[in-house]
């Protein structure tokens, strides 16, 4: 059984093949998530771990994975879990307590460090509680030290990008087509777009190519990233920006095709407690991209290491329009660090070997 809910917003798979009915998907259907409402957002949090516990309730799991779950119902999960004797995995997507004090200390440092405090003691608890933790990336392995987690029961398994659901496409297409973008130099971003990345970097270099008429920047996401998009412009609209909504998954390989660049942000604080698994579609889908990432990040240590795209410091508008002219202008680089980056997809993203790495850990922490 998959719980989640479609109430958080952004990108969601596609759920077409269901196992042969041995796969139940269900929707915990909540009013949608107010991301900026703290408030409001902690009680909706609240809401959707009681839920998300009726249901294993009623359906009595061997084991449970539970990931991109907020914190407040991550307690409630793995107490669940810890109460019924459930195996458990909490497969770690980000640090979220460092996450909500980098996010709220913008607003205010003391609102920051109350927030910290309480959400730090939940979620060194509830990893404690685990059995097992699958974290995306050794940066977290610190983190995890510093809060006396049992390192035997950490495993490092990176997150992939879908390569058998994105092909290499032709550049023009009926996408591309559709949008005006065959003429263009197509730098995407595409993804969630909130506070953790750098929205300014985005729109103030789309600000600054504007008198470009060759290079247009597509903006595929959901509706509260583009507000905070909009935002950012001052409500100016830019003659280089598309903004689109987030793409169904049969369209998405299509979009990444129809790109030249793709774009990949974080703020300078985020690269500690998250990494941009949106790069991972790029390399997929064989394009080279541009990481506006902080260089100890681990997409930004691949990136450059196999030679996949330019890494450029966060905020750096000028290094970011430095690196966009230096692809528009070199064809043969671009593609090259194109085919570096589906070579690294075709090593490491196949499923079947991520499925054989998750299922040696189920197998353990059922069978001990």
């Amino acid at each position: 059984m998959h719980l989640f809910t479609e109430a958080s917003g952004g990108p969601k798979a596609s759920f077409k093949a269901r196992g042969n009915g041995k796969l139940q998907i269900v929707n915990i259907d909540i009013d949608s998530v107010e991301k900026d409402n703290f408030l409001k957002r902690w009680l909706q949090e609240r809401r959707y771990g009681d839920l998300a516990v009726n249901k294993l309730n009623k359906w009595q799991p061997d084991v449970i994975i539970s990931t991109n779950t907020p914190l407040e119902a991550q307690k409630r999960i793995m107490s669940w879990a810890g109460k019924h004797v459930i195996p458990s995995v909490f497969w770690l997507q980000d640090l979220l307590s460092i996450a909500a004090r980098s996010i709220i200390s913008n607003v205010s440092q003391i609102l920051g460090n109350l927030a910290y405090n309480y959400l730090n003691k939940i979620e060194i608890d509830t990893l404690s509680k685990a059995n097992h933790i699958v974290a995306i990336t050794d940066d977290f392995i610190p983190f995890l030290n510093q809060w006396n987690i049992d390192p035997a029961k950490i495993s490092i398994i990176p997150n992939w990008g879908p390569i058998e659901q994105i092909p290499v496409l032709p550049r023009i297409n009926r996408f591309s087509g559709h949008y005006g973008l065959n003429e263009k130099f197509v730098i995407l971003y595409s993804g969630t777009l909130g506070k953790k990345q750098d929205i300014q970097l985005i729109a103030d270099t789309a600000a600054n190519l504007a008198d470009d008429n060759e290079i247009l920047f597509v903006i595929a996401t959901d509706t509260r990233g583009h507000n905070l998009l909009k935002q950012q412009l001052a409500e100016k609209d830019l003659p280089n920006l598309l903004r689109l909504p987030l793409q169904p998954s049969h369209l998405y390989p299509y979009l990444l095709a129809s790109s030249d660049v793709s774009l990949v942000t974080l703020e300078a604080s985020a690269s500690t407690y998250c990494v941009p698994s949106k790069l991972w579609s790029a390399y997929c889908a064989q394009k080279s991209s541009i990481v506006a990432v902080d260089k100890r990040n681990f997409c930004a240590r691949i990136t450059k290491e196999i030679h996949a795209g330019i890494v450029v410091p966060p905020g750096s508008v000028d290094e970011c329009f430095t690196a966009i002219k230096k692809l528009k202008n070199d064809e043969s680089l671009r593609a090259n660090m194109g085919i570096n980056a589906r070579r690294y997809a075709e090593t490491y993203f196949p499923i079947s070997q991520i499925t054989d790495a998750f299922e040696t850990i189920l197998r353990q922490i059922v069978i001990n």
